[in-house]
């Protein structure tokens, strides 16, 4: 009997601390779900045309954010239509954001064909290839684009539509994510 009555004031206490425990489990599982980024493809509205495209976004607990803006077949491609190349592109940002690869990213040439990839330095080679560019692409004018978006400067999205040197910008993803506004139809 006395050992019950020593235990009961310790009772509230351990309730309290396991409520507390429950609280922060609850609060960190949020914050973590808040910070999920995840790249998408889907239809978006574009404004000059009124028409919509399969649109690359990065989508957050805030909203879709437009990346690339897919308006053009691959090579004339009827395979490769915009919604299949949509879907490979917003498929390799997961992976660089998963990677934590999109600390830099530059042009190279891979396969013999110019493309925009992720770097973890500068000098250092390719690690995720996020597009694979047209012959008729700039490499360093989609470089440029890109990079503006990603550091959220530029107000649209790249619409996708050489033997250059090569660049690399460092990108500061989360930035981009707090400061691209959110599409809204």
């Amino acid at each position: 009997m006395t050992k019950i009555m020593q235990l009961k004031p310790i009772i509230p206490l351990l309730t309290g601390c396991a409520l507390t425990a429950v609280c922060i489990t609850s609060i960190v599982s949020q914050a973590k779900a808040d910070e999920q980024v995840r790249f998408i493809c889907a239809l978006g509205y574009d404004q000059t045309t009124n028409l919509r495209f399969p649109t690359t976004y990065a989508w957050t607990s805030d909203g879709k954010r437009p990346v690339i803006r897919w308006k053009y077949a691959w090579f004339n491609s009827n395979t490769v239509t915009p919604q299949v190349r949509c879907e490979q592109v917003s498929s390799r940002f997961q992976t660089a954001y998963n990677k934590q690869s999109l600390a830099y990213i530059t042009n190279s040439i891979v396969k013999n064909q110019e493309v925009i990839c992720t770097a973890k330095e500068v000098d250092a080679p390719c690690d995720t290839i996020l597009l694979t560019l047209r012959p008729e692409d700039d490499a360093l004018e989609i470089l440029y684009e890109l990079k503006e978006i990603l550091r959220g400067r530029a107000t649209k999205p790249i619409e996708h539509s050489s033997n250059q040197q090569q660049v690399y910008y460092k990108i500061d993803i989360k930035k981009f994510l707090q400061t691209v506004p959110v599409e809204k139809e």
